[in-house]
């Protein structure tokens, strides 16, 4: 075949996952040539736009607080949670290599990685979470992207999208068509990976896999359009989990922000607009979504108190939200109720139900999480459910190659991040918190390593 360009690894996406694979790729024993396709850098991706948080058992950082992890006690929890679904020993897989993502980020990168104790991560047996001092995955994004520009055997070919796969006649996938419509190139690559994201932006996917949250709010990058995903099927590959996805049941309506779950989980309440609670709130974010939706109007009132708001406001998306005019300080519950337009003698009512239950111990919707009673000052946001991303996608094996139905490999062609299966099973509860970085970072560092192994 007649190549435009080639090297010897094309990754399609320049997300998290697919700078992790090109780096990997090029700096891994020896290194080899990488040709990094991206459809538009200016586009945030889902790894930008989330908290940058790196779910991770057995780290240094958590021997340095006295937290005893394992990989096997992270896999059990993610497993837990997507009852069964994952399957166990590719999970188990990415937990043993998730510490080392989190030491090459904070000793190769030079990222200032630290421990993320101030949030209760619900799902999580252990606390487990690491992320830069922001609490953000902008500068994660930053650093990977800074350490490609510094690659000599990395070509970054911005502005230039994927538009399919070259197989041969024995279908092996051979290269990439990358390009606009009238100047479309064919890249030929011995190693193809695809990184371009889920298709949380794409309404005949989410109108095929998950149709109900076609209309719901979307949070994540738009340039997740399922592109990746497509060209895989167009080569036989299997696809699984396509309805599962990663809700987000404190979203900001018209804001494009998000509260930080630990409001809810340290002890704050949900209310609707008839000023009453509607279920446990010590739920995963991701099954809030759903929840919350049902509601009238599909809103809802988070309300929490000052020693809730003290030790997480400084985080990212708490910054955000109070930049946005989210969140409101009030000195009374009434001034709450008033504010939000809710029955004021219900909400009073309201507060001093649970405020009671927490004394007894005991919850009338059967929460278990009961630290405190809320206490003015009060702070309280309107909230709605909002689609994260999507976790279905081609399926893998170890390695990241991507498979048939039948489980043979699809020759030459790897996946990862959004693009492949994620571990969250079939629906949003099955999400854990750092699921999806999970698959995106460690995929990517085993692809990378996986692609110079084999063509080496």
């Amino acid at each position: 075949m007649e190549w435009d360009r080639g090297a010897e690894v094309v990754v399609v996406g320049g997300g998290g996952c697919g700078l992790m694979a090109a780096i990997t790729a090029a700096t891994f024993a020896g290194g080899v040539t990488v040709i990094l396709l991206e459809k538009d850098s200016s586009v945030s991706p889902n790894s930008w736009i989330g908290g940058g948080m790196l779910q991770a058992a057995g780290t240094r950082f958590q021997r340095a607080v006295g937290i005893d992890d394992s990989p096997e006690l992270m896999a059990q929890d993610i497993v837990r949670k997507n009852h069964g679904k994952s399957d166990p020993e590719l999970t188990l897989h990415l937990c043993r290599r998730s510490a080392d993502v989190v030491h090459w980020f904070a000793d190769d990168l030079g990222v200032p990685i630290e421990f993320a104790p101030e949030t209760v991560w619900l799902g999580h047996r252990r606390p487990r979470m690491h992320a830069h001092p922001r609490r953000s995955g902008a500068p994660l994004l930053e650093a990977l992207r800074a350490r490609i520009a510094r690659l000599p055997n990395v070509a970054f070919a911005d502005h230039t999208a994927g538009c399919g796969l070259i197989t041969d006649a024995e279908g092996v996938v051979v290269g990439v068509l990358a390009g606009r419509e009238g100047q479309v190139r064919r890249i030929g690559g011995r190693r193809v990976v695809l990184a371009t994201g889920g298709f949380g932006a794409s309404r005949d996917l989410l109108a095929r896999y998950i149709p109900d949250v076609v209309d719901a709010p979307y949070l994540g990058s738009p340039s997740n359009t399922g592109e990746g995903i497509r060209w895989g099927m167009e080569v036989g590959a299997a696809v699984e989990h396509m309805t599962g996805y990663q809700g987000l049941g404190f979203a900001v309506p018209g804001t494009g922000t998000r509260l930080n779950p630990g409001l809810i989980s340290a002890g704050g309440i949900m209310v609707n607009t008839a000023a009453e609670r509607f279920d446990r709130e010590d739920q995963g974010y991701s099954e809030w979504a759903g929840i919350v939706l049902r509601q009238p109007g599909g809103i809802a009132i988070a309300i929490w108190d000052e020693h809730i708001h003290r030790p997480i406001e400084w985080t990212n998306t708490m910054v955000t939200s109070q930049r946005a005019g989210a969140i409101v300080r009030c000195q009374e519950i009434r001034e709450v109720a008033r504010h939000f337009g809710l029955d004021e003698d219900r909400l009073v009512r309201t507060l001093g139900e649970y405020n009671r239950g927490v004394a007894e111990g005991r919850d009338w919707l059967g929460r278990e999480l009961l630290t405190h009673q809320l206490a003015p000052p009060f702070y309280a946001a309107k909230v709605t459910g909002a689609l994260a991303h999507t976790q279905g996608g081609l399926k893998i094996d170890f390695s990241g190659r991507v498979l048939r139905p039948d489980g043979s490999v699809v020759p030459n062609l790897y996946a990862g991040g959004g693009t492949a299966a994620g571990l969250s099973g079939d629906t949003p509860e099955g999400y854990t918190s750092g699921n999806g970085l999970l698959t995106a970072y460690t995929l990517g560092r085993i692809i990378g390593q996986h692609a110079v192994t084999s063509l080496r």
